[in-house]
């Protein structure tokens, strides 16, 4: 072969190479080195982005895209993202940028293409693709919830093929559900994370023996403690009429004292119980926690945010 074909083949093998796996995201370290500390900033609070709570975090999961009928991933509630200043604030604070897909009242397109070949084909090749475009770092799955066994080997097998196609492109993969949820152990093998919605439970909606519990029933079921990621909700539910929901930040302003999970009728969690409950988390060897939802933290130094990052002290808590 002559030298100049020689290198024209090299420079087009590795343009080749670069266009089949691109490396998105920063996820090449080993999964859960660091303990997480994940946000969720939903389409309703995009303009809130706070450059003081991204310090605090390792994780930014964006709710939420939705799928389409032909599987592909429908970014419409999302199309006020400001791209731009999340993407300075990611590389300024070194915090993965995860979208969600799902959630509540989202979740709909789930099953058909759980359970369609080629329709699941397009939803992973339209993951890949957002990913790429959007410089995102992984794909965070709320199917909420599949309805019976089937639906939940339909699940697993979606997580196989995404983790297929995300691992040589150094992204990561995470599912968040609630601790009744069934899934198949090869979907918690499939997985890097597993944010764990410990909270909205009947009475008192967020207890710590209430965290324990769920943590210790994913357990049972197969899943790792180094993928375990405890949730923390903040926001409180009215006992006795769980529908009423007020935010940390509302209940903030009546200079609630920080040892108490109630205030008139709401209970929620105080800085005393996330501080707990990080520390539980921290000793049990779980991933880390996860915060629903940014947007209902109170600011300054009531913020429970600041609370969790008390309660790690001086332990760094960026992705490496």
């Amino acid at each position: 072969m002559h030298v100049l074909n020689y290198w024209s083949f090299v420079t087009a093998l590795l343009a080749l190479w670069s266009v089949a796996i691109p490396t998105v995201g920063f996820c090449q370290q080993p999964a859960n080195q660091a303990f997480r500390v994940v946000g969720y900033l939903p389409d309703y609070r995009l303009s809130e982005i706070d450059e003081v709570a991204m310090a605090r975090l390792t994780d930014l999961i964006l709710f939420s895209a939705e799928i389409r009928p032909d599987g592909a991933l429908d970014l419409g509630r999302l199309r006020s993202t400001p791209w731009e200043r999340i993407a300075q604030l990611k590389a300024k604070h070194r915090v993965r940028l995860i979208l969600c897909v799902g959630g509540w009242e989202r979740s709909d397109g789930f099953p058909k293409v759980a359970l369609d070949k080629a329709m699941l084909a397009n939803f992973v090749r339209s993951a890949v693709a957002i990913c790429a475009e959007q410089r995102l770092d992984g794909i965070d799955l709320d199917w909420e919830h599949p309805k019976d066994e089937k639906e939940q080997q339909g699940y697993a097998n979606m997580l196989l093929e995404l983790r297929t196609a995300f691992q040589p492109r150094g992204l990561s993969l995470s599912i968040t559900m609630a601790a009744w949820q069934s899934v198949p152990k090869e979907a918690f093998d499939a997985v890097d994370w597993i944010q764990v919605m410990a909270y909205d439970h009947q009475g008192k909606h967020s207890t710590m023996e209430g965290a324990k519990a769920d943590i210790d029933r994913l357990r049972a079921a197969g899943a790792a403690d180094s993928k375990l990621t405890l949730g923390l909700p903040f926001y409180g539910r009215k006992l006795g009429a769980p529908d009423q929901v007020k935010t940390y930040r509302e209940i903030s302003k009546s200079n609630v004292s920080a040892d108490v999970d109630e205030w008139e009728g709401y209970y929620f969690n105080g800085p005393r119980t996330i501080r707990d409950k990080v520390s539980y988390a921290r000793k049990a060897g779980l991933a880390g926690v996860m915060v629903w939802e940014l947007g209902q933290d109170a600011k300054g130094d009531g913020s429970l945010l600041k609370e969790i990052q008390k309660a790690l002290g001086d332990q760094e808590i960026v992705p490496k």
